[in-house]
This record gives structure tokens, C-alpha cells and sequence, in this order.
């Protein structure tokens, strides 16, 4: 490599670990199970959504918001640089991002707008306790709160895909850690989703042990937020490899990125 491509891939790399530190930030911050049971559990978990805790009428509610905004911020903010690092990498003559790559890096944007979205628009009320379903169904709830459902929906189509794609990526690395953690946390938190979300669509009260499957779903997503950048970065064969050296530069990782749901 000529050393003018040199000083364009060694910003490039340092790019991307700045995207993989604020992508780990955002899936620590998104679990929010940690925060859950510093508070004391204020709601039962088996039975109560996670976003509730950002519910208006909880004393949570404050906290829960600003982690769910900080994380879906961060998450915008790591893809954006990793996209900026790709656009780098292929000046230097890297490979193209793939169509899975793509995919998987614009439902993780989704997923982090729509995140900062639930924060934005909170609940009025936590649905699992007091009268707040009843209230909900008759129509006495604000328009944010009924919004609250759309972005919530938004959120784990957005993860779905995103889970989906790093499932995909994490393919060629599957005997790996890196691969085995990735295709287990990609795999298991759409499945939770789907279920704990059709649950949902059933209304309040919850059957017991919902809200632990939605938790567990949402540790899973986290996990596929820090394990984004380096999945993304597994490297993707050239259809049409180059003359001279073509071979090594089929093989160079590339840089995209991901993402994915907190149910309400």
C-alpha cells in the first residue's frame, strides 16, 4: 500500500474504533435492567414492560428517558462515523459495502431515531399498574402517549432487520466468539420480540413472565449493539476482485453498521 493510502486508512481506523466505543456506550445504556434494579424493581418485571419505568406518573421517569435518548443518540452518532470511516476506506480502493452491510447499517439508524423517539414521547402512565389501561382504552390519554405505540413499533422493525442482518454477516465467523455471540444475540432477541409483542397487542394486564422475556430480549439487542461495528467489519468477498493483489483487497474488512427495539 502507497503511503498516501496509508494516511487516509490509519484515520479511517481510528474512526472506527470511535464508532465501536460510542456503539458499546449505546448498548449499555439501552439494557436498562441494571438501572431497573438499582430503583428497587419499582414495577414487577414479570408483568410490566421496561418502558413503563419512562412513564410520566413513574418516579423513574426522568432517568429511563435521558438513558433511552443518550443511547439512541449514540447509536446515530457511531453509524454516522463508521459511515464516514467507509467513505475513507473506499477511497483508498476497499470493497463496497454489501446489500446485507447496507441493510443492516440504515435499520440500525432506524433504530436509534426511533429510540430517541420513545424518549420524546413517553408514556402518560404505566399500563401495568392502576387505572391507566382503562383510561387508555377509553380515549383520555395524550397523543404522545398513543405516538409512544408508533415508535415503539418503529423500534423493533428497525431491530428486527438490524438483528437479522448481523445474524447474516456473523455467518462466516459462526466458530468464533465473535460469531457465536453475535448469531445467539441476533437470533434470540427477535424471537422474544415477536412474542412478547403480540402479547402486547392483547393489552393490560400481562401474563406473568412477559415482562422477563421482553428484558431478556432487550439485553440481547444491547449485545448486538456492541458487537455491531466488529460484525459489520467481517470481511465481505469482492464479486469482482481487482488485477494485482486483488485477493487481499477482496478480503479487507469494510465498514458499515446496524441495529434494533424496546417495546412499550
Amino acid at each position: 500500500m502507497s503511503r498516501p493510502q496509508t494516511a487516509r486508512t490509519e484515520p479511517a481506523s481510528r474512526l472506527v474504533t470511535v464508532a465501536q466505543v460510542l456503539l458499546t456506550l449505546a448498548g449499555i445504556l439501552y439494557v436498562g435492567v441494571v438501572l431497573e434494579a438499582a430503583a428497587g424493581w419499582p414495577l414487577d418485571p414479570a408483568r410490566s414492560y421496561l418502558s413503563e419505568l419512562a412513564a410520566l406518573d413513574q418516579p423513574t421517569s426522568a432517568l429511563f428517558r435521558g438513558t433511552d435518548l443518550a443511547s439512541g443518540a449514540l447509536v446515530v452518532a457511531g453509524l454516522t462515523v463508521l459511515g464516514v470511516a467507509h467513505r475513507r476506506r473506499r477511497a483508498t480502493g476497499r470493497p463496497a459495502a454489501s446489500l446485507v452491510q447496507r441493510v443492516t447499517f440504515w435499520a440500525l439508524v432506524a433504530f436509534g431515531l426511533a429510540t430517541m423517539a420513545d424518549a420524546l414521547l413517553p408514556l402518560d402512565c404505566a399500563l401495568s399498574v392502576g387505572s391507566c389501561a382503562a383510561r387508555e382504552e377509553a380515549g383520555h390519554l395524550s397523543a404522545a402517549h398513543h405516538a409512544h405505540t408508533f415508535s415503539s413499533v418503529a423500534s423493533g422493525i428497525s431491530s428486527f432487520v438490524a438483528s437479522a442482518g448481523i445474524v447474516w454477516l456473523a455467518r462466516a465467523r459462526r466458530r468464533t466468539p465473535l460469531g457465536v455471540s453475535a448469531r445467539l444475540a441476533g437470533s434470540l432477541g427477535p424471537v422474544l420480540g415477536i412474542v412478547t409483542g403480540t402479547i402486547g397487542m392483547f393489552g393490560s394486564p400481562l401474563p406473568l413472565g412477559t415482562g422477563i422475556a421482553q428484558r431478556v430480549q432487550i439485553v440481547a439487542f444491547s449485545v448486538v449493539l456492541v458487537l455491531a461495528v466488529q460484525v459489520l467489519r467481517i470481511p465481505q468477498r469482492s464479486a469482482h476482485p481487482r488485477e494485482g493483489g486483488s485477493a487481499e483487497v477482496a478480503n479487507e474488512p469494510t465498514a458499515s453498521s446496524e441495529a434494533s427495539p424496546r417495546n412499550a
